[in-house]
């Protein structure tokens, strides 16, 4: 069971900027409005201190990762046969950590459909980072060293 800080806010510390390399951090936008209030992530880099220019990257919604991840995952369910035979040249590693990880992945992708709601276990057991670039672009990177590029607007 995962600790309960780690499930509420999974992404802190996994969110890069593609721009500055800084990580990204969850910032909550308060409003006298409950309606209003957005949780939004934004680059560390953007405000780094007076007189200096910060990163322009852009902020975006909380929901975006959460969809980003059941995405990826989904996208790895209905492409399972493509999955699976990198997966087996994965366990010919010298390399028992990339064997390892070929393996649980296999487990997983054969044991699971595909999801409707972001699963946070599911996430840490197959996501490394999320790497944000500009023009709405984020590459999910997972533990096998998997790259999948997502769009959001």
């Amino acid at each position: 069971m995962l600790q309960k800080s780690l499930t509420s806010t999974p992404f802190a510390g996994r969110v890069i900027c593609g721009s500055c390399d800084q990580v990204f951090g969850r910032k909550v936008w308060n409003s006298t409005d409950e309606r209003l209030r957005r949780i939004i992530w934004r680059c560390n880099g953007k405000y780094p201190s007076k007189g200096k220019r910060g990163c322009e990257s852009k902020h975006f919604d909380d929901g975006v990762l959460y969809q980003a991840f059941v995405n990826v995952f989904n996208m790895m369910v209905e492409n399972k046969d493509y999955f699976i035979d990198k997966w087996k040249r994965m366990r010919e590693s010298d390399s028992s950590l990339q064997r390892y990880k070929a393996k649980q992945f296999a487990k997983i992708i054969a044991e699971r459909g595909r999801i409707k709601e972001f699963d946070v276990e599911l996430y840490f057991a197959l996501t490394e980072k999320v790497v944000v670039h500009g023009e709405g672009r984020l590459m999910v990177v997972l533990l096998d060293g998997t790259e999948v590029e997502c769009t959001f607007e």
